[in-house]
């Protein structure tokens, strides 16, 4: 659940008692009989709506849910319900606004806009509202997750205040008595079987909330193509073990490293002598990736340099300068953490805009590396100690995937179209927010990943054809001089698999 839903919880759990909801009274007549009480007086019943109204600050659909329960329960009215959460959500939508408009993406920067809505999806909107104008606010009333930040975007592109008090009306109008009232019905429903469970009052309430969220987020959804899709790319991801996360399909490995470490060699931590020359614990985490590729023939290493994390930004980017000039090196260039793994904080940049900006986000030990096109490769090899050669044990190809426009689809819509990117939609989404509305030439082609790691969308395929000979002699060449280095997986860039089979124009990105 997210911070908005704790928060709204607890504003229950809070405000509830002092309404009398939980009394020392052990039967749910005198439980209600002290809400018809407390109602009853003028000056708590507008609290009580009050409350409701602030409420829709923090979660709108959840005080909706509420006000429709606590109708169902004859507390409130359902015209009382309806009003107050109305306008508590109509006064809060003026305000989104406003705050686009006089304070812009600044605001994005604290607490609490930046807990609920990124700048960057702000930035999505903005593009959207060029293209489809009013519509797209009244749309946003029904699409949860899109609210804040299409409300904050109106602001920003100045749409009509005229307009857009009528449009916001409209959308609330009748969007707010769908859900008050479907609450309200439900609970309805409910309110015969508290009898039996007076004990659990307060539960039964808080788990129809909870219900009832879950129907808004998993029922409605599935009126619309997208929201179709997107189901079926997370059961994708649920049911197919290859998008699970990584703690998950290694469970079985844990376990066996530790039953192997305990009682077959009764050394827990053996395997961390697997490479000597890599410190620490030979690359098992936290290795630095700068000391590993110190140990190898540079001559098969892409061109690179370590800059200390406590470098100022200026001085990082005339760095940065200095190392593609003195190598010749044009961009794109690769930037990413000296400790890292799974691909994470690496940034492919194409410009000296984009550089600055990972730049100016980084606190750690880099490495500036020159990019090298062609096809990845991961290269899987080990050598005994005692033994003078090696062996390829398993190689993958490493395949980014790409969409093809027609002339029609967004490149959100062609990549919910794609068998393969559907899967990890959310992922792409979140990665190209700023280019999902954009329509795609026909024929134009668009890759959706940066790095050949499968976390973050890449595809790998069983590579063991490739497995040659001089595949093998080009690896101990690169490591030849790397004394007390066993076992590993080489990240290679070669023109071509012919290359690759060859052993020729290798090129380690990283090991």
């Amino acid at each position: 659940m997210t911070r908005r839903t704790f928060c709204l919880i607890a504003l229950v759990l809070i405000v509830l008692p002092e309404a009398g909801w939980c009394s020392s009274q052990s039967t749910v007549e005198s439980l209600l009989t002290g809400f018809e009480n407390y109602a009853a007086e003028s000056s708590s019943r507008l609290t009580l709506l009050i409350i409701i109204a602030a409420a829709t600050f923090i979660s709108e659909d959840l005080a909706c849910i509420a006000a429709g329960l606590l109708s169902a329960r004859a507390i409130i009215s359902p015209v009382e319900a309806v009003v107050a959460s109305a306008m508590g959500i109509y006064i809060g939508d003026i305000l989104l606004y406003m705050t686009g408009y006089l304070i812009g993406l600044q605001a994005l920067k604290y607490r609490p806009l930046k807990w609920v809505v990124t700048e960057q999806r702000v930035q999505q909107c903005r593009i959207l509202f060029e293209k489809r104008g009013l519509v797209l606010i009244f749309m946003s009333r029904f699409l949860p997750g899109t609210r804040t930040a299409t409300f904050l975007a109106a602001g920003l592109v100045r749409v009509n205040l005229v307009k857009l008090l009528v449009v916001f009306g409209l959308a609330v109008l009748v969007w707010t008595p769908i859900l008050v009232l479907s609450a309200m019905l439900i609970g309805k429903k409910v309110v015969g079987y508290i009898d039996v469970y007076s004990g659990w009052a307060l539960w039964v309430f808080l788990g129809l909330m909870a219900l009832i969220f879950g129907i808004t987020r998993l029922i409605v959804p599935l009126f619309t193509w997208r929201g179709r899709k997107l189901m079926l790319s997370r059961w994708r991801r649920l049911s197919n073990w290859e998008f699970w996360p990584y703690y998950v399909t290694n469970v079985v490995t844990f376990f066996y490293v530790i039953y192997a470490g305990i009682f077959k060699f009764r050394n827990p931590t053996l395997f961390t002598i697997t490479n000597p020359a890599i410190k620490p614990d030979s690359g098992f985490i936290g290795e630095s990736k700068s000391g590993i590729l110190k140990g190898l023939d540079q001559s098969y290493v892409g061109r690179w340099q370590l800059v200390a994390g406590a470098t100022e930004l200026q001085r990082r980017v005339e760095l940065l300068k200095t190392f593609m000039a003195a190598r010749t090196i044009d961009f794109p260039v690769v930037l990413k953490p000296d400790v890292g793994q799974r691909g994470q904080g690496v940034e492919i940049c194409g410009n000296l805009d984009d550089a600055r900006e990972w730049l100016e986000e980084t606190e750690r030990d880099y490495l500036m590396m020159e990019y090298i096109p062609g096809e990845e490769f991961g290269v899987f090899y080990y050598r005994l100690p005692d033994q003078p050669r090696g062996q390829i044990f398993s190689i993958n190809r490493k395949t980014l995937l790409q969409v093809e426009g027609d002339g029609n689809s967004t490149l959100e819509e062609l990549i919910l179209k794609d068998d393969r990117a559907l899967c990890l939609a959310p992922m792409f989404f979140k990665h190209l927010e700023l280019q999902l509305l954009d329509i795609v030439p026909a024929g134009e082609t668009r890759q959706l990943g940066q790095v050949g790691t499968h976390c973050l969308g890449a595809l790998f395929l069983n590579g063991a054809d490739l497995i040659t000979a001089e595949l093998l002699k080009g690896i101990e060449q690169i490591i030849k001089n790397y004394d007390g280095f066993y076992f590993g997986r080489f990240d290679l860039k070669t023109p071509s698999e012919e290359d690759l089979k060859a052993g020729r124009n290798l090129k380690v990105i990283e090991l």
